[in-house]
């Protein structure tokens, strides 16, 4: 008996290592509800309403990845009346909510990137270039505003975001920092910031080349992006 019992515990402690070694280093799991196609963090009868336009063709975009996963209820790979029946059951309080899972966040800052250079182009003003370091920095940003300051331009020591920076020996005469709250999609935090005055503005100026960006979340549905720029 005793043999048989440390040969499970065993098998328990091999499974563990595996998952764990399989899973990144301070990957952040996503945190989303089947039927939450408006990514809201809840299910309700809007939920529902997009279903039917997306099952009788009425809604204009398709939906892919974790969108259709969200919608696609009853698993059977096509949006369906069927969905919309079971999303309006999730909110009527009929089915009890689920989060899906194996979905880990990422900033996807080459996309979030080209649709800044995008709008840029426009205003003709030059594009930016994508630092990796800049990344890095921003993403420590994000973390330190979402678990201890709270404010944009400060850091937990009270010295001002460019220190950051200078202690990482990133050269610039300009330089800003943005804080977006938003989901854990790069195209809301993109109409975030753009729909913001001052954060549109510095995205937008001549006065950048280089451009950062990071999120962090505690909860897995709200995220703090942070955008660091330099010239």
């Amino acid at each position: 008996m005793k043999k048989a019992f440390k040969i499970i515990v065993v098998a328990v402690v091999i499974t563990a290592i595996i998952v764990l070694s399989s899973m990144p280093f301070g990957a952040i799991e996503i945190k989303r509800y089947y039927g939450d196609i408006n990514n809201d963090n809840y299910v309700t009868t809007q939920d529902v309403i997009i279903a039917l336009s997306v099952a009788t063709g009425i809604y204009g975009d398709d939906l892919t990845g974790m969108d259709f996963e969200a919608t696609d209820m009853d698993g059977d790979n096509d949006i369906s009346t069927n969905d919309a029946r079971l999303i309006l059951k999730t909110a009527a309080g009929q089915e009890i909510k689920k989060y899906m899972e194996g979905y880990e966040f990422d900033e996807n800052a080459d996309l979030f990137l080209k649709k800044v250079n995008e709008a840029r182009i426009e205003e003709e003003v030059g594009t930016l270039k994508l630092s990796s370091k800049l990344c890095s920095l921003a993403r420590d940003a994000a973390k330190e505003y979402a678990t201890k300051t709270g404010t944009a331009f400060a850091r937990e020591d009270g010295s001002y975001y460019y220190t950051l920076l200078d202690e990482n020996e990133i050269s610039y005469t300009v330089a800003d920092k943005i804080i977006i709250p938003a989901s854990f999609g790069y195209k809301q935090a993109f109409d975030e910031a753009m729909g913001t005055r001052q954060s549109k503005k510095a995205l937008l100026s001549r006065n950048f080349k280089k451009f950062g960006i990071g999120a962090y979340s505690k909860d897995g549905h709200t995220f703090y992006w942070c955008i660091f720029l330099t010239d």
